[in-house]
């Protein structure tokens, strides 16, 4: 295990965030925020400077937590991007938190790379609405939505002019996460709402990946040795804790 989480309920968020994606329909169309998302700027390629110099990208998360502490997203986003990220990674579903389109307006503005939404995404509209906030790609969950379902997020997400990645654990949800030909497949060694396991059992999957097809790793790290692990998977990116901004020459001795 990468390390000890308290486990949350991916469906319960879903469901919360479904009463509360009722009201926002009422109250503003989905044309009217289709053109809002029509007057942003065009999104940062994601996974395109990937090169045999510097074949691993870094992804800085930016998470939200009831149970952490001055909680900045702004600052954070600014410290990885100046310590030399490659993308910034928001995640603020480990609990209903109410600004995080907020949030991600402020990023996407406050920062010159690409800033990826990691929601429970499960409606179009919700698509629509992170490319209004400037996201230039979206994380979908394979295992979190029906397979319809799926292929109408990545669908959408790619008719908004964002790059798809599709995250799975498991050999099925790799399969049919193919077969919609996303950008990037993202692997998970759990479910999602799961404290993560052991990266190297993702070998399997990575392994079931054909060539050309861009992989990321989706368990955030902590440490130099768990990116090390990681990137014996030959992914392309990897998403880091905040805590790696701390170690003693920073990003710097990550590369």
């Amino acid at each position: 295990m990468l390390i000890e989480e308290l486990v949350v309920d991916p469906l319960v968020v879903m469901q919360a965030r479904a009463e509360t994606l009722v009201q926002r329909k009422a109250r503003t169309p989905i044309e009217a925020v289709r053109a809002l998302a029509s007057m942003q700027k065009k999104p940062h390629p994601f996974l395109n400077t990937v090169t045999e110099d510097d074949p691993l990208l870094l992804i800085g998360q930016v998470r939200y937590s009831q149970r952490t502490d001055g909680y900045d997203p702004v600052s954070t986003a600014l410290r990885f991007a100046a310590a030399g990220a490659d993308a910034i990674a928001l995640f603020t579903d480990d609990s209903l938190y109410p600004a995080d389109l907020d949030d991600l307006v402020m990023l996407s503005r406050a920062v010159s790379i690409p800033v990826i939404g990691q929601n429970y995404y499960a409606d179009e509209y919700q698509i629509v609405e992170a490319r209004a906030a400037g996201a230039s790609a979206l994380m979908l969950y394979a295992g979190l939505v029906e397979r319809p379902v799926l292929r109408t997020l990545v669908s959408a997400t790619q008719r908004n002019r964002m790059t798809a990645v599709v995250d799975v654990h498991d050999a099925d949800e790799l399969e049919y996460a193919l077969s919609l030909s996303p950008y990037v497949i993202s692997l998970s060694s759990a479910r999602p709402g799961q404290p993560p396991g052991d990266i190297r059992q993702l070998r399997a999957l990575r392994e079931r990946m054909p060539m050309g097809t861009h992989a990321i790793l989706s368990d955030p790290l902590y440490t130099v040795d768990q990116i090390a692990a990681a990137q014996a998977l030959d992914v392309e990116a990897v998403i880091l804790n905040e805590a790696l901004l701390a170690l003693p020459g920073g990003l710097a001795r990550v590369r």
